[in-house]
């Protein structure tokens, strides 16, 4: 009788949507109520009476809201926390208070709505639906681009006075702009600027070429309204530059001793080589990737699956915090913000099918993670991040983030169990 009672507590509002009904006794509120009381009068100063001296019904009448939130607070959480644990369930958001009924001889009676996980039923023949992977290759020219990109990375900058500012020189200026309407100045700056940039203005760019080092110039720019930095839209700007420095870009030889200042290599030829793999390598795991995500989207489209909105809101979230700085985030256009967030709306459910489903697929595998596999994993990073392994585990104990760990190396055991039986290479 009791469990049925339990169950008849717990109600189903949708696949993913759960109503909880919760009871506490008035014998728990009165017990309760009187510490808050006592804590009250405790700490409380009132007129003509020592602190901790007050008339304890003064007290109760005087402070009754703040008590009864203090009551709640204290109640509410730990009665819902032992409901849920008893039913084994867990919400996957923060449950919310949808009514509530206060009596102190009647006790406190409560509902409240959260989200849980769906419940998803993967087909029996679930690992025959296999997926090609596509083959990929590197050219030549790509393994080039990227030695260029080392090669500017290691380019040096070194100061010249015995030539005007050329292209693709590095110029300290001092600046500062007038407004010509109201002829007031702005504050001078200093400055370095890529001479000869299409993102510079095109009369700063025509002005610099040719300047010496201690040569000042000053010339005009004309805004137009629709200017994106809304404080120079529409203003005629009067600038005065100084050239302070100019500083050329001289790049390194590409030989064998530029090659070994890059990596632990013999030569120019191993690092090409090297620089090969990596993105052969790089390449291959994208495609293994793509192949896995087909797989999970044509599993997904044959499993009835609900997702809670709150993780859907959550992820689609974090997917914009990660695009987007909060500036702006902030200064985007209405319509266009509305676009942003549907698409990442589409996104976190796509991400969020994935996930469940190879959570589903551990789950059914009976796949773990054992402490063996745990603390090899630790050693590994330890050993990478060139850090002591009693240092890693005291931050990860530290930052309560040892089950958070476990997880992502379960799902990698999944992620790796499943390419091993549905990807056709």
């Amino acid at each position: 009788m009791e469990q049925n009672l339990v169950d008849e507590r717990l109600k189903v509002v949708s696949p993913v949507v759960r109503e909880l009904e919760i009871d506490i006794p008035p014998e728990e509120v009165k017990k309760e109520y009187e510490k808050v009381v006592s804590n009250y009068v405790s700490k409380v100063r009132l007129p003509g009476f020592r602190q901790g001296h007050a008339p304890r019904e003064m007290v109760a009448r005087m402070f009754a809201a703040e008590i009864k939130d203090a009551l709640l607070d204290s109640l509410v959480p730990e009665y819902l926390k032992r409901e849920l644990e008893a039913r084994g369930v867990v919400p996957v958001n923060v449950p919310a208070v949808k009514s509530l009924d206060f009596d102190l001889d009647k006790g406190i009676k409560f509902q409240v709505l959260f989200e849980v996980w769906p419940t998803i039923e993967l087909p029996p023949d679930y690992l025959d639906k296999k997926v090609k992977q596509e083959e990929v290759k590197v050219e030549e020219k790509e393994v080039e681009e990227v030695l260029k990109k080392l090669q500017e990375n290691a380019a040096e900058y070194l100061p010249v006075n015995d030539r005007p500012v050329a292209p693709d020189d590095y110029v300290v200026i001092e600046i500062q702009g007038k407004d010509l309407e109201t002829k007031k100045f702005m504050p001078a700056e200093k400055v370095v600027v890529l001479a000869g940039h299409p993102e510079n203005e095109p009369q700063l760019n025509q002005a610099l070429l040719g300047m010496r080092q201690g040569e000042e110039k000053t010339f005009e720019v004309a805004y137009p309204a629709d200017y994106p930095q809304k404080k120079f839209a529409g203003k005629n700007i009067e600038y005065h530059i100084k050239v302070i420095e100019i500083k050329e870009k001289r790049l390194p030889e590409l030989n064998d001793e530029f090659a070994r200042s890059i990596d632990q290599v013999a030569g120019l030829d191993e690092l090409k080589q090297k620089i090969y793999q990596d993105l052969l390598r790089h390449r291959q795991q994208e495609a293994t990737d793509r192949a896995l995500n087909e797989f999970l989207e044509n599993l997904a489209a044959g499993v009835n699956l609900t997702l809670p909105e709150s993780l859907i809101k959550e992820e689609a979230q974090a997917i914009i915090n990660r695009q987007f700085r909060e500036d702006d985030w902030n200064k985007m256009p209405g319509e266009l913000r509305q676009q942003v967030e549907e698409q990442a709306r589409k996104q976190a459910e796509k991400s969020l099918k994935n996930h469940l489903l190879l959570r589903k697929i551990i789950e059914k595998e009976g796949l773990q993670i054992s402490e063996e596999e745990y603390e090899e994993d630790l050693k590994k990073i330890a050993e990478e991040r060139k850090i002591p392994l009693s240092r890693l585990k005291s931050a990860l104990a530290q930052e309560e983030r040892e089950e958070e760990w476990k997880l992502d190396l379960l799902l990698q055991k999944g992620i790796d169990f499943l390419k091993d039986r549905i990807i056709i290479k």
